[in-house]
C-alpha cells in the first residue's frame, strides 16, 4: 500500500475525530446551559444568564455549578445549582462585572 495514501487517511481520521469531540462538547454545553436556564426561570422569570462556572467546590467538598445572571431590573445575582440534577440551591447578590 502506498505510504502517502496511508498517511493521508490517518490525517483525515484525526480531523474527523477532533471535529466529533468539538461537536459533542458544544452539545454538552448547550444542554448544561438550557437546563440551568430552565431551573433559573422558576426562581427569576425573564432573567438572562451572563456566565456559568462549570464546577465549583463548596466548603463541605460538594461540587456545584454557579451561574451569574441579570434580572430585568438590572440587578445581578450568583446562583448555585446541584451538579447532577441542576436544581437551584442558593442565590446571592453580586456585581455585574
Amino acid at each position: 500500500m502506498n505510504k502517502t495514501l496511508l498517511l493521508e487517511g490517518f490525517r483525515w481520521m484525526f480531523i474527523l475525530l477532533v471535529a466529533c469531540v468539538i461537536i459533542l462538547y458544544g452539545y454538552q454545553r448547550f444542554l448544561l446551559h438550557s437546563s440551568i436556564e430552565t431551573s433559573l426561570q422558576t426562581v427569576s422569570p425573564d432573567s438572562t444568564i451572563i456566565g456559568i462556572i462549570q464546577t465549583h467546590t463548596t466548603d463541605n467538598k460538594e461540587k456545584v455549578y454557579k451561574a451569574l445572571y441579570k434580572t430585568t431590573d438590572g440587578k445581578c445575582y450568583r446562583a448555585s445549582f446541584e451538579r447532577k440534577g441542576r436544581t437551584f440551591i442558593s442565590n446571592h447578590e453580586a456585581s455585574c462585572e
